[in-house]
């Protein structure tokens, strides 16, 4: 597609900062906020799947799902964030990109569905691990369906509906899976309550889109996929390389450890995923508006930008310090003693957080800014060095290994974004704040030390404290500022596209 030149039709007077600060962060509170509730029960849910199945049926779980990944990036092939961009600069485009999006990516599940499973029966994996991979590639058919209903809810700045129906999933997911566990099933069952969560999330985003929101009629036509997928294909190849890198870890141990070293490993992985929901709600929640500030107003992105680059900071860096002090007592308190193995791993794991939290936001920018190309060429280079630190680390060092190759990585990765999106967008990166939030984060490391043989709560409370007290004694943070973003948040404002989009949008 070509990019549109002024102001996008129907949209009406550019929208400058001061209004696109506002919906961007009303979308990360709800995002945000569905988030942190699901998060807290999730964590609490994986607690105890990893408890109920240990770490050799957890590991195996883990390599199911990480097989599964692999193939899963092939029914995409990049059509998710290449919609998300072309729905969020024209709306018009839903009734033509929604459908045969869908259309696309079932073709290509079918075919994940059969080749998955007897590529793993040729690699004679044991007889649970091919039926859920058989389960689980199958159920790729359902996502088919839920990936392009969700994105086209992200593309309309509707994070509200995407965020209530991420925990509606959820729930069901939180409910089929217990009595799975408690009636005695295995991780088989866990995936298909899974499925079936995607599927009520699937009924409740198209009923939305298509009764609420009213995206107009649905246009399938052959014509329109070869041009699709010829778009979306930097988008896919960065897809790719991006799961191959995600992936090929725990992949590559389930072939040179054992089971239970890939539970030790994927034990911290999970928790940094979910340590990821704050960086994710604000990569989301920026997208569609990052796109189409692109169009109408350049410079109210680079405020956004740098604003969100401060904030994530001062999230993930007290987590790295403090984490890293505490990780004994947390791995040891969650998961029992059989998952000693798992807090040097965790440690190692931390200490990425920072980049993984820079990453949610730099690659979102760099599709917003049109650079897909460029972006697909710097994650492929990324994913074969991090890739060979794997074959080099792992065989070695073993799971240890594996968590310094994504730290190692994932800082190169941090490197090469940060040049790119630079490039196409000066946002002026002020130094002086990150190196007080910084110092702040240490400052609260030396007391979390002082008393990490207490009982958790009170370094971590304790911790937390002095840092919020450090933050606005070093002027990272002000009371004003806090109060314009309670504002932000909480006073609604109904844009001119409202009018266009057939109701009320963010």
């Amino acid at each position: 597609m070509t990019q549109p030149e002024g102001a996008l039709p129907g949209s009406g007077p550019a929208q400058s900062d001061a209004s696109l600060l506002p919906m961007v962060a009303r979308n990360s509170a709800f995002v945000f906020g569905s988030q942190v509730l699901i998060r807290i029960v999730a964590f609490a849910f994986n607690v105890y799947v990893v408890r109920r199945l240990g770490a050799v049926q957890f590991g195996r779980y883990a390599t199911v799902m990480a097989y599964v990944a692999l193939f899963g990036i092939f029914t995409d092939l990049g059509l998710a964030p290449y919609s998300v961009r072309e729905m969020a600069e024209d709306r018009s485009r839903t009734a033509w990109l929604l459908p045969n999006s869908i259309a696309i990516r079932t073709l290509l599940s079918l075919a994940i569905a059969v080749i998955a499973p007897l590529s793993a029966l040729w690699l004679g994996k044991e007889d649970d691990l091919v039926t859920g991979i058989l389960i689980a590639s199958a159920g790729q058919l359902v996502w088919a369906v839920q990936g392009p209903l969700g994105c086209a809810l992200i593309a309309r700045e509707r994070l509200d509906y995407d965020a209530a129906f991420s925990f509606v999933e959820r729930v069901v997911f939180w409910v089929l899976g217990t009595l799975v566990l408690v009636s005695g099933g295995s991780f088989i069952g866990l995936i298909v309550a899974s499925l079936v969560a995607v599927g009520v999330r699937a009924i409740c985003s198209g009923w939305v889109l298509l009764r609420r929101l009213g995206v107009g009629r649905l246009d399938v036509s052959v014509r329109h996929w070869p041009g699709m997928v010829r778009a979306a294909l930097s988008f896919g190849v960065s897809s790719i390389a991006f799961t191959l890198r995600n992936q090929f870890d725990t992949l590559l141990m389930s072939f040179v450890l054992t089971d239970q070293a890939v539970g030790w490993y994927n034990v911290p992985y999970n928790l940094i995923g979910m340590l990821l929901l704050l960086a994710f709600s604000v990569g989301q929640a920026m997208y569609p508006s990052m796109a189409r500030a692109y169009v109408v107003d350049p410079a109210a992105m680079a405020t956004l930008i740098r604003r969100a680059v401060k904030y994530l900071l001062v999230i993930a860096l007290p987590i790295t310090v403090g984490g890293t002090i505490l990780a004994r007592p947390v791995v040891i308190l969650l998961y029992t003693q059989e998952f000693e193995p798992s807090v040097r791993i965790l440690q190692v794991m931390l200490w990425a957080l920072p980049a993984l939290f820079l990453l949610e936001l730099l690659g979102r920018l760099a599709n917003a800014l049109h650079l897909e190309r460029e972006l697909a060429r710097v994650t492929v280079i990324n994913a074969v060095i991090t890739i060979v630190l794997d074959l080099l680390l792992v065989p070695t060092l073993g799971a240890a290994g594996a968590a310094l190759a994504l730290l190692g990585g994932r800082v190169v990765n941090l490197v090469q974004n940060w040049r790119l999106v630079n490039r196409g967008l000066r946002f002026g990166i002020r130094w002086g704040e990150i190196g007080r939030t910084v110092l702040a984060a240490v400052l609260m490391g030396g007391l979390v030390f002082l008393l990490r043989d207490a009982f958790l709560v009170l370094p971590i409370g304790v911790g937390a404290l002095a840092y919020v007290a450090l933050l606005f004694g070093l002027g990272v943070l002000t009371w004003s500022e806090l109060v314009q973003l309670g504002r932000m948040v909480f006073v609604r404002r109904v844009p001119p596209r409202a009018v266009e989009a057939g109701g009320k949008c963010e």
